[in-house]
């Protein structure tokens, strides 16, 4: 499955029974995606480390880490003479602390972004703030679930869906893993689209 995409991707699981569930056609360019949006979440610009999403990242200017969803906490340890911006989000909340090298600083606030300016080479910027578990009611297609909300990540739905829950960012809950009595698999995946209505008679 490394570097597969599926063709049963569902709102709170991905099907090993549906068609194509494991699919390789799409490797070329999901990754490309994939890619855009990883260059562009901790970005390099005039002097300024740039974090855009709250990611384990290290670049040659800085490395960031974060403690997401089990803490709202993230750090960015600079390897050079710079200034830090953080994006910050409505799920962050107003209660933001700043802290250099574990001293807490006033960090200036330029549109979402909160900026430190003048972090030597060494230094660590951290950023802490509450962060809860927010159960909201989602509609997708027509259907209904529950979704657990810890800042960014979806740590639970409900219902939980069928074999790969790919939302499992709980660290502190084990992950729940298919086995083979889980899949009742027909052969269906490996059927063309005008193939399927045979497979079934």
């Amino acid at each position: 499955m490394i570097g597969g995409f599926t063709g049963g991707s569902l709102v709170n699981s991905m099907s090993l029974s549906k068609f194509r569930s494991i699919a390789g056609c799409c490797v070329g360019m999901a990754p490309v995606a994939l890619e855009i949006v990883w260059n562009r979440a901790v970005e390099f610009q005039d002097g300024m480390v740039i974090v855009n999403m709250p990611v384990d990242k290290e670049t040659e200017e800085a490395a960031v880490t974060m403690s997401y969803p089990d803490q709202g906490y993230m750090s960015i340890t600079a390897k050079q003479p710079c200034d830090v911006a953080v994006r910050v989000y409505d799920w962050m909340g107003t209660d933001l602390t700043v802290r250099i090298n574990g001293a807490v600083c006033v960090a200036a606030r330029e549109g979402n972004l909160l900026v430190i300016r003048s972090v030597r080479a060494g230094d660590t910027v951290e950023l802490t703030h509450l962060l809860e578990t927010l159960t909201v009611k989602e509609i997708v297609r027509g259907e209904e679930y529950k979704v657990s909300w810890r800042g960014c990540d979806v740590v639970d739905i409900s219902p939980r869906g069928e074999h790969l829950r790919l939302y499992q960012r709980d660290l502190r809950i084990p992950k729940v893993y298919p086995t083979p009595e889980d899949v009742h698999f027909t052969g269906a995946a490996n059927y063309g689209p005008t193939q399927q209505a045979q497979g079934s008679k």
